[in-house]
């Protein structure tokens, strides 16, 4: 691929998908192999990279990887507001770590949030007094996750041909114990949310330890699947035009095979058990509002244990894993996530 800029209008230019999708594979990539990977060399990859985070149209971060995912509380929320309170209580429910999604959708009501806490407790005492308070919300429905598949963790453009995309692929490195993150662990997690992509010796200032120590310990907490990297964009700008949350309901003995079945569909960005009679979420990208019919079939004949008991369109997502969005889904600023943050009220 050659470096030919943005493309005409508002959509990525291929080089630019081929430079993100790379990332996705694998975000901490150095620019050595993501030049590889995409044709170029790399200080175009690097200049070109800058220039996409810099217009807030691609980013990294870190992520909770697998175990810390499963190890916390995860909720759904359904949020009812009052009459011409949407669009403010969605500012202020952004701006809290522990909220790390909010969105717009076309549903009966109309905000649906992904919550996340460390402990039961904490999550509980904040759905129950804290989330009823704020200014605006009149009804909350909540949702707890018994399983989570995936948390968008896994998406990715898919425009690299297979064989380079599993060059880029990381390889998993030699498991450690797992133990509890601690305070330093904490630390250097938040201190990859702004860029996940951030050297050793850059958190190694940040944190306040040694530039061995930050690569010891980023290497133990990827392998024990405490932490993970993503790669994301304006998704809109990618031909990603649209979103929607399904709900379904299916045996419960089926619920972890059709999780890990619908892991491996191109739509799936969040899939997650729930413990209620609509029993798992499965967020999906669109191309635009229409493919959500056709997916919805090719979801039933695939799976005919699955009911679709109900589906909204997303309008607007106004936070995406701790990144704040414009409406065209360009990242404007960054919310540490921060489950640890809730403490329960004695």
């Amino acid at each position: 691929m050659q470096d030919s800029g943005a493309a005409p209008g508002w959509l990525l230019s291929e080089a630019d998908l081929g430079l993100i999708d790379a990332l996705q594979i694998n975000p901490r990539a150095s620019w050595v192999e993501v030049g590889a990977a995409t044709g170029t060399d790399p200080v175009t990859a690097a200049r070109r990279w800058q220039r996409l985070t810099a217009s807030g149209e691609a980013w990294t971060t870190v992520a909770l990887g697998r175990r810390q995912t499963n190890a916390m509380n995860m909720a759904f929320l359904e949020i009812d507001c009052a009459a011409g309170a949407a669009v403010e209580v969605a500012d202020a429910l952004a701006a809290a770590g522990h909220l790390i999604t909010v969105q717009h959708v076309a549903a009966d009501h109309d905000l649906f949030v992904i919550a996340v806490a460390a402990s039961m407790p904490a999550l509980a005492d904040y759905l129950l007094t804290g989330l009823p308070r704020v200014p605006g919300v009149t009804k909350v429905r909540t949702h707890l996750a018994t399983r989570v598949f995936d948390a968008s963790r896994r998406w990715r453009l898919r425009v690299l041909p297979p064989g380079v995309a599993n060059a880029l692929t990381r390889r998993p490195e030699t498991a450690e114990p797992a133990r509890r993150m601690d305070e330093t662990d904490r630390r250097l997690f938040k201190a990859l949310l702004a860029d996940g992509r951030a050297g050793y010796a850059e958190l190694a200032g940040v944190v306040g330890v040694s530039e061995r120590t930050v690569q010891r310990r980023l290497s133990r907490l990827a392998a024990t699947g405490d932490i993970d990297f993503r790669c994301d964009l304006a998704r809109q700008h990618a031909g990603w035009h649209s979103s929607a949350v399904l709900w379904l309901r299916m045996p419960d003995g089926l619920l972890e095979e059709t999780g890990r079945a619908l892991l491996g569909w191109p739509e799936t960005r969040t899939c997650a058990a729930l413990a209620g009679a609509r029993n798992m979420l499965l967020t999906v990208g669109l191309h635009g509002v229409g493919d959500l019919h056709p997916l919805v079939v090719r979801l039933e004949e695939r799976f005919p244990h699955v009911s679709v008991t109900d589906r909204q369109i997303v309008l607007r997502q106004s936070k995406l894993y701790g990144r704040r969005l414009d409406p065209e889904g360009r990242c404007t600023g960054v919310v540490p996530i921060d489950p640890w943050d809730l403490t329960p009220h004695p």
